[in-house]
């Protein structure tokens, strides 16, 4: 009878803190889905510097659309002129803004978490730059002072 019992507060502590669990997953990967979108709509802005400064956390690791090639950038001047230049280029071929079409939030532990943005850079009339569908792949880690990407790396598919 009392190991019945036993097995019972067992497996209802064990249900609740499953429960727990996904609640606090679920929290954060809102928090961490309301921040991408931040940092989507501060690139759609052209605010290089909020970006450098607000959504990354130097060093910050990086690889480009289909290439091998890595990085880590180390100072957030550097990486704030890097973005605007990437921008400027963009705006070359006629880009007016990113699209997001999903984000995958994957929470690994209470303070970190993989995200992939399947996203589009657009025309300012909806037609795409290059590929409809490219994914980058974020690494973001829960700071004192909020999220902050650590590293982004662009998928290759070509």
């Amino acid at each position: 009878m009392f190991s019945n019992w036993l097995i019972g507060v067992f497996l209802i502590s064990a249900t609740l803190g499953c429960q727990t669990l996904v609640r606090e997953e679920a929290s954060m990967t809102r928090e961490v889905t309301s921040f991408m979108h931040r940092y989507v709509q501060l690139a759609n802005e052209g605010k290089v510097r909020a970006v450098a400064r607000e959504i990354y956390e130097m060093p910050v690791l990086g690889k480009g659309f289909n290439s091998t090639d890595h990085e880590v950038t180390t100072n957030p001047e550097t990486f704030e002129q890097d973005f605007a230049a990437f921008l400027n280029q963009l705006k070359k071929e006629g880009f007016d803004h990113f699209h997001i079409w999903g984000l995958d939030v994957r929470p690994s532990g209470k303070d970190m978490a993989i995200v992939d943005m399947d996203f589009q850079w657009r025309h300012s009339n909806g037609s795409s730059i290059g590929p409809e569908h490219r994914i980058a792949t974020y690494v973001l880690i829960g700071k004192p002072h909020g999220w902050r990407i650590v590293s982004a790396n662009g998928q290759s598919f070509e």
